[in-house]
């Protein structure tokens, strides 16, 4: 049965980190969690689409770039469901920074990845995922969703911005 880790606010609506929850698919799981806890769907969904300000990741991959809720999973997969980051956050867009430049430079800033695939950082905590690139005619550019919360949030996303804004370096 698949694995289902929630944080923040989710946490907070379950009572729970963790739960185990049936399901073929990301959708399955996901409505499944829903019956168990009714007050998740209209933090979940948008109509039968999965909310836009939502974080679900399968292994570390975000559902959207995959098969979305068609998603299959195995009987031991593991999800991650984020909530928006509020209060003492930032977040934003970056483009041409690719995501394992972003990794090395949070690791070298000091940050230690953890299980979920977020970063730590002294005063702070940072996800990120890979979106729609921007297109600008034949061009495409490859974009970041970066989210930074805590005590140090804004330092760190400026931190962010400023090697986002040297195309990386």
């Amino acid at each position: 049965m698949p694995k289902v880790n929630l944080y923040a606010t989710f946490r907070d609506l379950t009572g729970t980190s963790q739960l185990q929850v049936e399901g073929r698919t990301v959708g399955e799981v996901l409505a499944n969690l829903v019956r168990r806890y009714p007050q998740m769907r209209e933090e979940l969904f948008e109509g039968e689409a999965l909310a836009e300000r939502v974080s679900v990741f399968l292994e570390g991959r975000d559902v959207r770039y995959l098969q979305g809720l068609s998603t299959p999973l195995a009987p031991e997969a593991t999800l991650d469901l984020f909530p928006p980051v509020a209060g003492g956050g930032l977040e934003g867009r970056f483009g041409a920074l690719p995501p394992w430049l972003l990794e090395h430079y949070l690791t070298e800033w000091g940050g230690r990845k953890l299980a979920d695939g977020t970063y730590t950082l002294p005063g702070a905590r940072v996800r990120f995922r890979e979106v729609e690139p921007l297109k600008v005619g034949s061009l495409s550019i490859p974009q970041l969703f970066v989210e930074v919360e805590g005590e140090e949030a804004e330092k760190w996303f400026e931190r962010i911005a400023l090697a986002a804004s040297r195309g990386g370096g």
